[in-house]
């Protein structure tokens, strides 16, 4: 039933996994998928990656899920990022040459406890532009199909796949078949009205325009924003033209960020928003008349000026059949606390092993449903966060919603607790889905393994050894449990030795164990030994992988 086009004329329009949208998540799950060695194809409409920068940063989880995939130095190199991100500032002002009426000093949350980082990764300073395009090379290098200019027309499926009809960038349609498909088509995603898949949440916020451009403002920085000298201004949140609009830099010397609101209320359009104005409006809020400003394009095509609209929503599920939803095209989040790229990211790398796992027979398909139980309610915390950060800032145009308490913010980064079938919870543990505070995080069910340091080896972090299939933590390498892994060849389950203290820190006893799924999630855990513990532990693999038991 495929087609063929003169863009790929001898290879069949067939995949494992269709992926819409070309963006960062869609990347990354091209990225984790291709790892993993499934079959993956992107198509995404625009004929390339933006210029804008969109998010500025990630945060130390994310990190971890690229240093799994190799990519903690790629995305080094990508944008010389430090292993510490340097304190910051956030500025406000009428203009950006007068007088401040506030100045907040960030630092990203120090990752420490009991004087140990949580993490073997660290926040990274790269734009989302260059992440994007360092995503793309890297799921290419794998094998995934990346095809830009190439536009979702339609999808739909059947009981043996999903099948989508594109137009390629001449405007030719093709028909690509795949056994799954994947939306991360963003917040107004063709792909969840296809499957019909409402969003509920406040909805629209605000609207942006949103433009770059260079110029020197060396003069009305006034020394502020210095990186090479330890001065870094994060935004410049100013009143002019209008409040809520923030300057920050780009990444590179002179090139800067401009957002300022529209107003569709009272008539604002894109096309509203020429050359002219835009140097204009840029030229009031940095405050010196005739500034040389040169408005650079953020599209192939050459368009310098793009609306966005600031929202807040969750899908009512991330799954339909064969169909699955991810990053903005799942959940809206306005920009307060930087969460929806990490997010995003975070939601391919959890589909991406199930995905993998049932293509390849290890896994049953029940597994599949465990997405949108374990994510979902993820997203709706983390939105709720960033509703309440807005909410201190004074710039929710909304009441607050209900049902929303504050959380650290390393908890909200690491300590998200999935309940599931896909997690065998503690005897006696109660239902609490709230985020775990690094500082509590023991090797709980549900929540991300703690990171033990493997000194004088590599890799250096315990974190390093999960990915590639389920993995069996154990205190002593010739205990019970380990010698029960090992009578399980056909499991690919690896065993890996903590000794006293990383027991201690994932909560088992020297006779222990404890197992960790391939997104570094604790599955299950036994604080100690057990008389049958082959079966036991085939039992739980069966369990956690929704297989039918084994015989």
């Amino acid at each position: 039933m495929t087609t063929r086009t003169t863009q790929a004329a001898d290879t069949a329009h067939e995949t494992e996994v269709l992926v819409a949208g070309g963006g960062l998540t869609g990347l990354s799950a091209a990225v984790f998928l291709a790892w993993h060695g499934v079959a993956v194809t992107v198509v995404e409409r625009h004929p390339g990656t933006l210029v804008h920068p969109r998010a500025r940063s990630i945060n130390p989880r994310t990190a971890e899920l690229l240093r799994q995939v190799g990519l903690d130095d790629v995305v080094g190199r990508a944008d010389g990022y430090e292993s510490q991100l340097p304190s910051v500032h956030m500025l406000r002002a009428e203009t950006l040459a007068g007088p401040e009426t506030s100045r907040v000093e960030q630092r990203p949350p120090a990752g420490a406890r009991d004087g140990q980082r949580v993490s073997p990764a660290s926040w990274g300073m790269i734009d989302q532009d260059r992440l994007e395009g360092v995503l793309r090379a890297h799921a290419e290098h794998l094998g995934a199909t990346v095809r830009f200019g190439h536009e979702l027309v339609s999808l739909d499926e059947d009981a043996t796949g999903v099948r989508a009809r594109v137009r390629d960038g001449d405007g030719r349609p093709y028909e690509l078949r795949a056994s799954y498909a994947i939306g991360a088509d963003g917040h107004a995603s063709r792909v969840r009205e296809a499957a019909g898949i409402p969003l509920h949440g406040p909805g629209a916020l605000s609207h942006i325009v949103s433009m770059v451009f260079d110029a020197d403002l060396t003069g009305p920085l006034r020394g502020r924003h210095d990186p090479g000298q330890g001065a870094f201004i994060a935004s410049c949140h100013l009143s002019t033209p209008a409040e809520g609009t923030v300057l920050f830099p780009h990444g590179r010397p002179h090139r800067w960020v401009f957002n300022t609101p529209m107003f569709p209320e009272r008539g604002d359009t894109l096309g509203d928003f020429d050359d002219a104005r835009c140097t204009g409006i840029i030229r009031a809020a940095i405050g010196v008349p005739g500034l040389p400003v040169t408005l650079v394009p953020q599209l192939p095509d050459g368009t310098k000026v793009l609306a966005y609209r600031i929202g807040a929503a969750v899908a009512g599920s991330f799954r339909s059949g064969r169909i699955f939803l991810a990053g903005d095209a799942a959940h809206v989040m306005p920009p307060t606390g930087a969460f929806g790229a990490g997010t995003g990211i975070q939601d391919a790398h959890n589909l991406a092993w199930k995905l993998a796992a049932v293509l390849r027979g290890r896994a049953g398909q029940d597994l599949l449903e465990t997405y949108d139980t374990e994510r979902r309610p993820v997203a709706d915390f983390t939105l709720g966060q960033a509703l309440l950060l807005m909410h201190q800032r004074g710039a929710l145009p909304i009441p607050l919603p209900s049902g929303h308490r504050p959380a650290e913010y390393d908890a909200v980064v690491f300590g998200h607790r999935y309940r599931s079938s896909a997690v065998v919870a503690d005897e006696g543990d109660d239902e609490d889905t709230g985020a775990v505070p690094p500082a509590l995080l023991r090797g709980q069910p549900g929540t991300r393994a703690p990171h033990v340091p493997v000194p004088g080896s590599a890799p250096a972090s315990s974190l390093d050894w999960f990915g590639r299939g389920f993995a069996l933590l154990v205190p002593d390498g010739d205990g019970a449990w380990a010698a029960a892994a090992r009578t399980l060849g056909d499991r690919d389950l690896l065993v890996h030795v903590l000794g006293e203290e990383g027991a201690e820190l994932h909560g088992v006893s020297g006779s222990g164990a404890v197992l960790v799924r391939p997104d570094g999630f604790v599955a299950w855990r036994c604080h100690g030994s057990s008389e049958e513990p082959a079966q036991v532990l085939a039992g739980v693999l069966d369990r956690v992988g929704c297989r039918a038991p084994s015989m």
